[in-house]
């Protein structure tokens, strides 16, 4: 057995690593150094393969258009959904493509890119809103849902003025200033129950490829995935419509992988996963899925639950698919449960996979405080 383990782990972290080196939310989400600071230390006290420059994106352009916003003390910036920007549809002509360089936190979005690419001495990867859910966010969910029953053509013109006077504009100027090559689009409004599989197809997935298509034209990959699974209700979980969903992701990204990250995967079957991802595999590919640990999961634990529910993953995937284990750990998140969690990665992941895993014995590690090991640092 090697020392090399087949699954990376990533963390996306704006609220725990806030929690972590006691950095206020009205420092961290207008303060750029701030944010990259702690994004880079936390990474640095946990250890993942990878970690995610996770900002507040699904506000920045709605905010810098004018919409109102909702600004805690100790808690991320959220639009004010119950007082849209776009109250009626003539309101959408009266909007205007943002000043990427001064509206709104759009300057704090661009310099926390451009920080995150030099002091890790890497290429940037950009984030915007996806379309949809920057609809949302000018519009309202119930509002935007009832527009594409009652008023589509207006709906589409909403759309339209996401990618052709926002989104890609913004991306432009992501190339200009940050020198990102690829964005990403956080799309999370564009999921399954809220809309079905067939929804989606005619209401997110041509504006995700517009977006994309129309980027590529200026040379920057630009992917906004559209279809996560995220059913609560378990009695209600249909293996149909979880495998329509997996079509709307691919068409949505044009990319033959999977990201698993918004819905009760420590509870759902497994089995129709593999279902789907079978007739990739007899071709003889090794199908990318990007796996999230529930974040009440992470918050809650215990760790042995947390454990078990990451050797299920493995277990399942590895080694017939390239798979990553993504977290997402909130405020309040006992580090413990962090650290064990890449423990349990790593541990149950060293290639190749053989025996039985119930006899590896797991030892969560003993880790000392943030604050602990920033004082050893500083020595």
């Amino acid at each position: 057995m090697t020392d090399k383990p087949q699954v990376p782990v990533s963390l996306a972290m704006q609220d725990h690593a806030m929690m972590l080196t006691g950095t206020s939310a009205k420092k961290l989400f207008w303060d750029a150094k701030a944010m990259v600071d702690a994004i880079i230390e936390a990474t640095e006290y946990y250890q993942p393969d990878s970690a995610r420059l996770h900002i507040d994106w699904y506000n920045h352009e709605a905010e810098a258009l004018g919409a109102k916003m909702i600004y805690g003390e100790h808690s991320k910036p959220t639009v004010d959904f119950g007082q849209p920007l776009i109250k009626e549809p003539g309101d959408l002509f009266k909007l205007k493509t943002p000043d990427f360089y001064r509206d709104g936190r759009l300057p704090y979005a661009l310099e926390c890119y451009r920080l995150m690419k030099e002091k890790k001495n890497a290429p940037a990867l950009g984030h915007c809103s996806g379309p949809f859910s920057l609809a949302v966010a000018l519009r309202s969910y119930p509002a935007l849902i009832k527009d594409l029953r009652k008023r589509p053509e207006f709906a589409r013109d909403l759309l339209d003025f996401t990618v052709d006077e926002v989104l890609l504009p913004y991306i432009k100027v992501q190339k200009e200033y940050c020198g990102v090559t690829s964005v990403s689009g956080a799309n999370a409004w564009a999921s399954v129950p809220g809309l079905s599989p067939e929804e989606l197809m005619e209401w997110a997935v041509p504006w995700s490829k517009r977006l994309k298509e129309k980027a590529l034209e200026f040379g920057i990959t630009a992917v906004s995935q559209c279809g996560e699974y995220s059913e609560e209700r378990l009695e209600n979980f249909d293996a149909g419509i979880l495998h329509r969903s997996f079509d709307v992701q691919i068409a949505s990204t044009g990319s033959v992988s999977l990201g698993l990250l918004l819905g009760r995967w420590q509870d759902y079957p497994l089995e129709p996963v593999l279902d789907y991802t079978a007739k990739y595999r007899k071709q003889g590919k090794r199908f990318p899925i990007q796996l999230a640990v529930n974040a009440r999961l992470l918050n809650d634990g215990p760790i042995d639950k947390i454990v078990e529910v990451i050797k299920r993953f493995i277990r399942t995937f590895v080694p017939e698919h390239e798979l990553e284990i993504s977290m997402h750990p909130s405020a309040g998140n006992n580090p413990d449960h962090v650290h064990a969690a890449i423990a349990a990665v790593r541990t149950y992941s060293r290639a190749p996979l053989s025996g039985n895993m119930d006899e590896i014995e797991f030892i969560p590690p003993r880790r000392e405080s943030f604050q602990e090991w920033k004082k050893r640092m500083a020595v």
